[in-house]
């Protein structure tokens, strides 16, 4: 795509976002990285990395790499310019308070938040995973708080990040939030959350979306492979549904000719009322490779032939549409 890279709004916040957006749940966890402070030199070099080629949004949570995202991020934005990076973090899933989605507890994330990354605010607060959306939006809960902080420019926008698409559309029709984030939902394998990027993009909100990989199963690494990798190094189980029709889809690609990553990354950023897709990088050259995968030409003839396959293929397992509490099933 020529213009993978031109930056997008993001919603009624006005803030300019790059299409491509760094999620750091895996910053640096490199196997072959021990040592901690090279840890610490592998998560600058990939966040400074990706700001070199014009990736300005950068997602990060207190519970990401046991806590070492935020302060690896703050280590990085000592040598960025802080006025040209959007910063996300969240509330509600911190590993002190699990699942609190109290005002208290969500003004302490924030203010310990800035003082790990050592930066003045925060340009977009999520609620994070709630198991209900009741104690979310009530009186004295994370909102009534993230507004306050709001207001004194502590925090510029207010999101919620979840799989569950009817807590999503609870908040969209809130008018509380600015921004919506949907995981696993848009990308090659299922596309349910398209009616609430439709609804967000009615209401004026942001759309963020995350994981266009799945988990690597659209990496362009044949699926059984991710699967027994992931098995070997303890990760948490991919569905079976999922894995046929990843691999489903490998196969097509591999036998058309077409680069599945490229092919995976384009389809969500073809996307454009979705204002930036989250990668999940471990490494600098993670980071290079998807945007090479993001601006490799595809022809229109392999999309067509795409759309036209895809029907064919098995059906994904059910997404945030299927949730009961944060998560879908597992099946």
């Amino acid at each position: 795509m020529a213009d993978a890279l031109m930056k997008r709004t993001l919603g009624r916040t006005g803030i300019r976002v790059s299409p491509i957006g760094i999620g750091t749940g895996s910053l640096a966890a490199d196997p072959a990285v021990t040592d901690p402070e090279a840890a610490d030199e592998l998560a600058v070099a990939t966040l400074r990395t990706a700001f070199r080629a014009g990736l300005n949004y950068i997602d990060t949570a207190p519970g990401y790499r046991g806590g070492d995202s935020d302060r690896r991020v703050g280590m990085a934005l000592r040598e960025l310019p802080r006025d040209q990076v959007v910063l996300a973090t969240k509330v509600g899933s911190h590993p002190a308070r699990p699942g609190d989605v109290t005002g208290e507890t969500a003004t302490w994330i924030i203010e310990e938040s800035l003082a790990v990354i050592g930066t003045e605010h925060i340009d977009i607060a999520l609620v994070h995973d709630p198991s209900t959306m009741d104690p979310v939006v009530e009186k004295g809960g994370a909102v009534a708080a993230l507004e306050r902080l709001k207001e004194e420019g502590t925090v510029r926008a207010i999101g919620l990040g979840v799989q569950n698409h009817e807590y999503l559309r609870i908040g969209i029709e809130s008018g509380r939030f600015d921004v919506i984030q949907s995981p696993y939902d848009y990308n090659l394998l299922r596309t349910t959350a398209e009616d609430l990027i439709d609804l967000a993009t009615d209401r004026g909100l942001g759309f963020i979306n995350a994981a266009p990989f799945l988990a690597g199963l659209l990496s362009g690494v044949d699926p059984h492979e991710i699967v027994a990798i992931r098995a070997a190094t303890g990760m948490w189980t991919l569905r079976d549904r999922d894995v046929q029709r990843a691999r489903r889809i490998w196969e097509w690609a591999a036998g058309r000719g077409v680069d599945l990553r490229s092919l995976a990354m384009q389809f969500c950023l073809r996307q454009e009322r979705v204002a930036t897709t989250l990668i999940g990088p471990r490494r600098p050259s993670d980071v290079e490779e998807d945007i090479a995968a993001a601006t490799q030409p595809v022809s229109e003839a392999d999309w067509i032939a795409l759309a036209e396959a895809l029907p064919a293929f098995p059906a994904a397992a059910p997404g945030g549409e299927a949730a009961v509490g944060p998560y879908p099933p597992n099946d």
